[in-house]
């Protein structure tokens, strides 16, 4: 054939799972004045086969026996490339049919532009769509291409067709690996080169583990990068008399990107880590770190269990609960944070060797230390197991571990934010390594696996998310009362909205003194409920089973939830429920026990629970139906036999955790 239009030019290394059909897609093309170059750097996965296995004479073939990097693949394909125009194409992703043909009738049209980019729609590992990339839908004029450049790249790189003549004397740099496709751009435009965009999604880009996005760049925080590509950029450029209005919007960039660096990261740290060092005290580290070593020297149980708090909370019952089926295995727990009012240190002591170290897995000078003698004493152990929640000294300690310590994170709430989840985004960098997450709530791991796809992660790899309800310890039986008892229990924080419970109560008082009685467990008195009886943090079982006995519903006013660990008890003791449409509880519960309000809504919620609670005790055959119901639920899902033998089957047997 004559010399073509384009060269499509391929990079290959280890792509066999995608890569046939990515060549298809190439050789699928509505316009057929290419070659496909394909540059094999090395693959040992069979992706040689899969090249070999096409016979068309629009493809080339270049081999590497060693690995040599995609810059010197990318740079060895302009070179060898006998198109007027290169189009970029990585051997994962997936090409619209016409995309060449759209793009080569755009250059020809358009002679002054040298680079023509397109819209990506992402894919994931399953070739299921996750959504776009927003930089690359914002910016799409040449003008707004200039413009965000020096900030950011904002050109999807396996999506551009270049001119061959443009790229004369400029090639990828391999010192900009990771990011040699923002390089390149940032000193084409310096160089008086224009960049266009036609705004159709002409690529599939996917996303991946092994990709460049979803491995390498991943893998590095955005604001280093960004840095670190600038930097070596307006090293080499920054004194070209011809560039000196765009270098100076890229240097304007880089130091607002230092000032946000400094202000978010360095300074936030850095002030951290000297109120640690100057408000721990050296005494109370060295007695931490003695009592770590001696109690590592001492452990033999092979299950060790992280945990922030011995606070009082339904997040630290449910640890208490699952450190009781494991008592045989003599498991060590380790506290990472500051506990406040330890109501529930009594109950860890009991069920475990306990271990207070806030101090040392938080000091600068001593976390490292701690956590690796920590992994090393898990490691010597045969089938260990790590279990944690809520403590971000889990994911700090897992890359010391060894690939047979069994991992697993307990979720208890979580609701997915496309725009949020930092932490969690951040956390998914071990999600790998990460045996089992447990889901102690349906919403939550539905809302997880809403975070998971979004991030690219492919369904296949959901299996290890587990659901296991909470349960109950024991059962009561239902109580009739003349004056009918509403019962509010939790912690003094704002999501469990006690004014809101508060509100109910004084209006119902107003309108119908002395017909109800009302009680807080947990919160501190509210002065101008002085109708409602506060007990305080009741730590005691029996005495907290007797404040159920005496009441007759419970009222959850909460703005978010999991499924409360409150609501699974009141059941137990013949409680019906009137709740918030708040996390599983909507799913969970049955009409036949509980009243759902219609929103969060909080002059709704007022409102609504009002009207129930008057309904309720005009009707008293409904209320006591609805408490043997209620009673009835809690023996069937919340049997604490079916919880102990799901969590012995997690921490015990490893065919069951794989």
């Amino acid at each position: 054939m004559g010399r073509p239009s384009i060269t499509v030019v391929m990079p290959v290394y280890n792509a066999a799972a995608y890569l046939r059909s990515a060549i298809d897609s190439v050789l699928a093309q509505t316009c057929g004045d290419f070659e496909l170059l394909l540059i094999d750097d090395g693959s040992t996965d069979g992706s040689a086969g899969v090249i070999t296995s096409f016979n068309d004479p629009r493809i080339r073939l270049i081999v590497h026996k060693q690995n040599q990097g995609l810059v010197a693949s990318l740079n060895e394909g302009i070179a060898d490339a006998y198109g007027t125009c290169i189009a970029r194409m990585d051997a994962d992703d997936l090409m619209h049919p016409q995309r060449l043909e759209k793009q080569l009738h755009f250059m020809q049209a358009n002679p002054g532009v040298d680079i023509v980019a397109t819209f990506v729609d992402v894919l994931n590992a399953d070739g299921e769509a996750t959504g776009v990339w927003d930089t690359d839908r914002a910016s799409v004029s040449e003008e707004e291409i200039r413009r965000t450049m020096p900030r950011t790249n904002c050109i999807a790189h396996p999506t551009v067709m270049m001119r061959a003549s443009a790229l004369a004397n400029t090639r990828y740099r391999p010192e900009q690996v990771g990011s040699e496709d923002w390089d390149l751009w940032l000193r084409l435009l310096s160089q008086g080169h224009r960049i266009a965009k036609i705004p159709e999604a002409l690529l599939k880009y996917r996303m991946h583990a092994s990709s460049i996005m979803g491995g390498t760049k991943a893998s590095v925080p955005l604001e280093r990068r960004l840095l670190a590509t600038r930097g070596r950029y307006l090293a080499r450029a920054w004194w070209r008399p011809t560039a000196v209005a765009f270098n100076a919007r890229v240097l304007h960039a880089q130091l607002r990107t230092v000032a946000r660096h400094w202000k978010l990261h360095v300074l936030a740290d850095f002030a951290r880590a000297v109120y640690r060092v100057l408000s721990y005290s050296p005494i109370a580290l060295l007695r931490e770190r003695r009592t770590l070593r001696a109690a590592l020297a001492g452990w033999n149980g092979k299950h060790l269990f992280l945990f922030p708090y011995l606070n009082r909370g339904g997040a630290e019952q449910v640890h208490m609960d699952i450190l009781s089926t494991m008592t045989d295995a003599h498991p060590l727990v380790i506290v990472t944070g500051f506990s406040t009012d330890r109501g529930n240190e009594q109950g860890f002591t009991a069920l475990s060797t306990l271990l207070e170290l806030p101090r040392l897995l938080n000091h600068p000078f001593t976390r490292k230390t701690a956590e690796r003698a920590i992994a090393r004493k898990l490691n010597t152990f045969t089938d260990p197991v790590l279990f944690s929640s809520l403590t971000t000294t889990f994911f700090s300690l897992l890359p010391f571990l060894r690939a047979e310590v069994r991992t697993i994170w307990l979720q208890h709430a979580f609701l997915f934010q496309p725009e949020g989840n930092a932490q969690h985004r951040a956390w998914l960098a071990h999600f790998g390594r990460v045996h089992r997450y447990v889901f102690v709530s349906l919403l939550a791991k539905a809302e997880f696996e809403k975070l998971l796809f979004a991030s690219n992660v492919p369904r296949s790899r959901f299996g290890k998310l587990l659901f296991l309800p909470n349960a109950v310890r024991s059962i009561g039986a239902v109580q009739d009362h003349e004056q009918l008892g509403v019962l509010f229990v939790g912690r003094d924080s704002p999501e469990k909205r006690l004014p809101v419970f508060v509100a109910v109560t004084q209006q119902l008082e107003r309108a119908h003194p002395g017909k109800f009685r009302f009680t807080v467990v947990g919160p501190a008195r509210v002065p101008s409920a002085g109708h409602v009886t506060f007990t305080g943090p009741v730590d005691d079982p029996a005495a907290m089973a007797l404040l159920y006995a005496e009441h007759d519903v419970l009222a959850v006013t909460s703005e978010r939830e999991g499924f409360p660990l409150v609501i699974m008890e009141a059941m137990a003791h013949g409680l019906a429920v009137l709740s918030t449409p708040v996390g599983d509880v909507p799913d969970r519960l049955r009409a036949t026990n509980s009243i759902i309000t219609s929103s969060t809504n909080e002059a709704a919620t007022i409102a609504e629970m009002q009207a129930a609670l008057l309904s309720l005790d005009a009707d008293r055959t409904r209320l006591r139906n609805m408490k043997d119901s209620a009673l009835e639920q809690a023996r069937q899902e919340f049997s604490y036999d079916a919880f102990r033998e799901r969590y012995r089957a997690l921490l015990i047997s490893p065919a069951s955790s794989m």
